[in-house]
C-alpha cells in the first residue's frame, strides 16, 4: 500500500513538473500552440492587430469577434473572459526585436504615392520623383519619371522615334552618301528586335538630349534574359539587365515594336520607326521588390482628351481610335504582370544572389514573423538563438522587408 501511494505521488509531482517545464519552456520548445490549447480549451486561434500590438484569440466554436477602437471583443458560446489577450498587454507568442539588432526598412516598403498632371497626360509616382517631359509634338511624345537622389529608378516612354535603317549595309551607304543625315547618325537595328533596339538605346536617344530635360539613361551592355510576352503593337516585352555609367548592373522591363516601309527599291533602303518604347527600371537584386511599385504606376498613365485630339491631328488618322492610344500603357502593364508571374524564377534566383555577394549582403529570415532581411555579410555568425536563420533558394523569389546589422 505504502508502495502504491508513493509511486502515485511520484506521478503526481512529475505530471506537475513536466507541464510546468512545458508552460516555462513553450516558446523555446516551439509548443506555444498547445499551451494555448490547454489553457484556453482549444479553439480557432485568431490573430488580430490592434493599437499597433498583436492580439491572440482564441474562437470557440459560436463565437463570434469584433475588433473596434476600443479593443477586441467576443460574444456567443461558452468560452471565459480571459480567453483574449488585452490589447495593453503583449501576446505572449510574440517576441520583441532582440536586444544588438538594427533594421531598416526597404525603399520599397516605406513608398508612398502622388499624383502627377500637366494637362496632357496624368499617372502616379512614388513621392519625391520627378517627371521629365521632352519638348516634341505630340507623335513623338516622350517622359521619364524617376527618383533625383538614383536615376535607376525610372520609368520611361517614347511614342515614337524614327530614321533608323534596317541594316548596317544600308546605314553604311548613307554615311557615304549622306554623312550628316539623320540616317547617318542613327543606329541601325538589325534583326528588328526589342533586345536590339536597347543595344542601341543610347545612341539614339542622346541625339534627341538638347529636347529632353532629363538626362538620357546610359544603358550599356544590355542583355534581354526572358521574354515576358508580347505588346499591343506586337513587339517582345523582355526583361533585360545593362550597366549604367557608373558600371553598376540595373535591371528592369523593356518593350518597342519596330516597323519599316521600303523608300527606295534600288539601292534598298528600309526606314524603321520604333513605336511605344517603354521601360521600367530598378537597381540589380531589387526588381523582385519595385515590380508591383513600378508596374501600377505605368498603368496608371492616362492621356488628356486634349493629348488625343492633337495626336491624331498631327498623325493624320482617318479613323480616331482614342481607346487605342489611351491602352498603350495600361494594356502593356497587365501583359507584363501575366508574363512576370508566368516567369521562369531561376534568373530571380541567381541575380538576386550575385547582386547580394556583389553588395556584401546574405539573406536571412525572422522566424517569428517570416519577414526576409538582407543581412550584413557575416551577421549569422553571431547565436541569435533560433531568431533569424539563412533562407532556402525559394525564399530569393519573395520581397525584402528591409536591412539588417548587428548593432
Amino acid at each position: 500500500m505504502k508502495i502504491k501511494t508513493v509511486f502515485l505521488s511520484f506521478c503526481v509531482i512529475f505530471t506537475i513538473v513536466v507541464l510546468g517545464a512545458i508552460v516555462l519552456f513553450a516558446d523555446e520548445l516551439g509548443l506555444v500552440d498547445l499551451v494555448d490549447d490547454l489553457f484556453s480549451g482549444g479553439g480557432e486561434r485568431v490573430v488580430l492587430v490592434q493599437n499597433g500590438q498583436k492580439v491572440v484569440v482564441n474562437k470557440q466554436a459560436g463565437q463570434s469577434i469584433v475588433q473596434d477602437s476600443t479593443g477586441v471583443h467576443i460574444s456567443g458560446g461558452a468560452a471565459p473572459s480571459n480567453n483574449i489577450i488585452p490589447t495593453n498587454a503583449p501576446a505572449p507568442i510574440i517576441k520583441a526585436p532582440l536586444p544588438g539588432v538594427k533594421v531598416k526598412s526597404s525603399g520599397a516598403r516605406a513608398i508612398k504615392f502622388q499624383n502627377y498632371d500637366n494637362g496632357l497626360f496624368s499617372m502616379k509616382i512614388p513621392q519625391g520623383w520627378t517627371v521629365g517631359v521632352g519638348k516634341s509634338d505630340y507623335i513623338h511624345y516622350t517622359f521619364m519619371a524617376y527618383d533625383p537622389k538614383n536615376p535607376d529608378y525610372k520609368i520611361f516612354f517614347n511614342m515614337k522615334t524614327e530614321g533608323y535603317l534596317q541594316t548596317q549595309q544600308m546605314r553604311n551607304f548613307y554615311i557615304r552618301t549622306y554623312p550628316k543625315s539623320q540616317m547617318a547618325q542613327l543606329p541601325a537595328i538589325d534583326p528588328q528586335t526589342t533586345d536590339t533596339f536597347y543595344k542601341n538605346y543610347t545612341q539614339a536617344f542622346l541625339l534627341s538630349q538638347s529636347l529632353l530635360p532629363f538626362k538620357v539613361p546610359v544603358i550599356k551592355n544590355f542583355k534581354a534574359v526572358q521574354t515576358l510576352g508580347r505588346n499591343t503593337t506586337g513587339g517582345t516585352i523582355e526583361r533585360g539587365v545593362y550597366q549604367n555609367e557608373q558600371g553598376r548592373n540595373v535591371e528592369g522591363v523593356f518593350t518597342t515594336t519596330i516597323k519599316g516601309i521600303m523608300i527606295n527599291p534600288s539601292p534598298r533602303i528600309v526606314v524603321l520607326s520604333a513605336y511605344n518604347a517603354v521601360f521600367f527600371t530598378a537597381p540589380e537584386g531589387e526588381l523582385v521588390d519595385w515590380m508591383p511599385i513600378l508596374n501600377s504606376c505605368l498603368a496608371s498613365v492616362r492621356f488628356s482628351q486634349n493629348f488625343i485630339n492633337e495626336y491624331y491631328r498631327q498623325q493624320g488618322d482617318v479613323v480616331k481610335n482614342a481607346n487605342a492610344l489611351q491602352a498603350i500603357c495600361n494594356q502593356t502593364s497587365d501583359i507584363i504582370t501575366s508574363g512576370w508571374n508566368a516567369r521562369q524564377k531561376t534568373y530571380d534566383i541567381l541575380s538576386q544572389k550575385r547582386s547580394d555577394a556583389t553588395m556584401g549582403y546574405e539573406r536571412v529570415r525572422d522566424t517569428e514573423t517570416g519577414e526576409i532581411y538582407k543581412a550584413t555579410n557575416g551577421f549569422m555568425d553571431h547565436d541569435w538563438h533560433g531568431r533569424y536563420e539563412s533562407i532556402s533558394d525559394d525564399m530569393y523569389l519573395l520581397p525584402t522587408a528591409g536591412y539588417i546589422e548587428k548593432d
